[in-house]
């Protein structure tokens, strides 16, 4: 057994060495210049010193946690300025296809301007065997009703491509060219025999039908077919179409000469190119065709100079 006096001499001893290890850090705080605030001030300093690298680790982690956020918005910031340069260009791409259908919109023997066009975007294709169709960005709230004609651009102008068969409030689906069972009142431009267009069959993508040609109307490849319109007897039933909208080029014709002929016909637009269309809204007279306003014949009056000394014939009547 430890003796009583011995463990009192061992607590002694060891607070003496504590006092001494107290004297020793104050004495050398005081000869760096580090603390001037006595052993109390001395073991905070050290403290402070011992706890700065605990401090500048929580620090790190917390910088390096706000480095992150920041990185994680530069790249929202950056998929959002890549979304908006995608849309920018894809706008950019439309101008000229919107220039041609503002031009075509002038035609004043096509009479678009009063029919109402409503400018849409393409907004998805579905291509099948049996139809193709476009879904487009405008739809009843516009204006926009079934069996309305939809014209795209091509080259300088436009032409047919399809009709609406889906109209709601914000989007419309229209079944484009050709379509089996869709038939089009036409005719060769310049010609006034009206025919009947329609799609050559399931799994044709681009080929028409030029019908019901007799063997007195002449069709050659390259000629231009053209809507048709309403005819002008007042009790024929309205064309969906207006006259004289183009619908495609004759590529080849079969029976040619004969009663029956047919003409086949590529459509004029390029159907699967297209991102923006227009749908004519409004029936311009039934969508005859405008009429044609007659010639007018100027008729001059040359008068001969009279020759000297002969006299010039009086206009009135007098006595002598």
């Amino acid at each position: 057994m430890i003796d009583p006096a011995a463990r009192r001499r061992r607590r002694l001893i060891l607070a003496a060495l504590v006092v001494v290890s107290l004297v020793l850090i104050t004495a050398g705080f005081g000869a760096s210049g580090g603390s001037s605030g006595g052993p109390v001030g001395a073991l905070g300093e050290g403290a402070s010193k011992i706890a700065k690298p605990v401090r500048d680790l929580v620090r790190w982690f917390g910088d390096t946690a706000d480095a992150k956020g920041d990185v994680e918005d530069l790249r929202k910031e950056a998929a959002r300025l890549r979304a908006e340069n995608g849309d920018l260009k894809a706008r950019e791409s439309r101008i000229p296809q919107i220039r041609r259908l503002l031009e075509f919109d002038q035609d004043a023997a096509l009479r678009i301007s009063s029919m109402d066009p409503v400018t849409a975007s393409v907004v998805g294709q579905s291509p099948t065997a049996w139809a193709s169709t476009i879904r487009i960005d405008k739809g009843t709230s516009d204006g926009i009703e079934v069996d309305q004609p939809v014209v795209g651009p091509q080259g300088a102008g436009a032409g047919l491509v399809g009709f609406v068969t889906t109209a709601r409030a914000s989007s419309s689906v229209v079944t484009m060219l050709p379509t089996p069972g869709q038939s089009i009142g036409a005719k060769l431009d310049g010609r006034g025999t009206v025919l009947t267009v329609q799609g050559a069959g399931a799994g044709t993508s681009t080929d028409l039908e030029l019908q019901y040609a007799p063997s007195s109307v002449s069709i050659r490849r390259g000629a231009l077919v053209v809507t048709s319109g309403t005819n002008v007897d007042p009790n024929a039933p309205e064309s969906k179409a207006p006259a004289g909208i183009p619908i495609g080029r004759i590529t080849s014709v079969s029976k040619a000469g004969e009663d029956g002929q047919v003409g086949h016909l590529r459509p004029l637009v390029d159907l699967k190119a297209l991102e923006v269309v227009q749908v004519l809204t409004k029936r311009v007279d039934g969508n005859r065709a405008a009429p044609r306003l007659p010639r007018t014949t100027t008729t001059t009056t040359q008068t001969t100079p009279a020759q000297p000394g002969t006299a010039t014939p009086s206009t009135g009547t007098g006595g002598r």
